[in-house]
């Protein structure tokens, strides 16, 4: 029987130059956009068209926290930047800016894993979906973050009507966003019956 490998996409990327992080030298947002857009001409398609970018606007928070080794709060500003789309998924790349390391794409992790169907049909029942691994992914698709929370969560679609999808939920934990939980439905059934590869409390 014939496995079929589903991966996240790893991509490798070098760190982008460090900026100040003092008030006065801090990236306004566009300062933010225009690096992304000089970084990634060729991954992240449909950035010149104008209605596009009016729907899906840029977006940027303030985050602190508080740092054991300190009793001043810590800061970050994140960014989060359309990256294309299609019929039913949209895609987003999200930057962090610090004092320490500048402003950096955020490459969040992501379980690997394995999905066999019966008879090797992907219309089939689900015999067994192992994981396999970790990797990292630059792209969240159909992705929000809750400033409440602190929470990052992406919900991709492997087709339209939505029965079959996999999605991801990051927290942001002391600097850096976190994998807690991720989900997949891997049954092209018409119904929504995720089994969660990965919770963490």
């Amino acid at each position: 029987m014939r496995t079929t490998r589903l991966l996240a996409t790893v991509l490798l990327v070098g760190t982008l130059p460090a900026t100040g992080f003092a008030q006065d030298n801090a990236l306004t947002q566009s300062d933010a956009f225009a690096r992304f857009t000089q970084s990634f001409p060729d991954l992240c398609y449909g950035l010149e068209d104008s209605a596009a970018a009016e729907y899906y606007p840029n977006e940027t928070w303030a985050l602190t926290w508080e740092a054991e080794y300190s009793d001043t709060p810590q800061t970050a500003t994140l960014y989060k930047f359309f990256c294309g789309s299609g019929a039913y998924n949209v895609n987003h790349m999200y930057y962090l800016e610090t004092e320490y390391e500048g402003l950096v794409p955020i490459a969040f992790a992501t379980p690997q894993f394995d999905v066999v169907y019966e008879n090797d049909d992907f219309e089939g029942a689900v015999l067994e979906m192992p994981m396999t691994g970790y990797g990292t992914q630059l792209l969240l698709t159909n992705s929000e973050f809750d400033p409440e929370t602190k929470t990052i969560t992406s919900h991709a679609l492997w087709r339209g009507i939505g029965d079959a999808f996999s999605a991801g939920t990051w927290r942001f934990d002391e600097g850096q966003f976190v994998l807690i939980r991720y989900d997949v439905d891997a049954q092209y059934d018409g119904e929504v019956d995720p089994e969660t590869l990965v919770s963490f409390k």
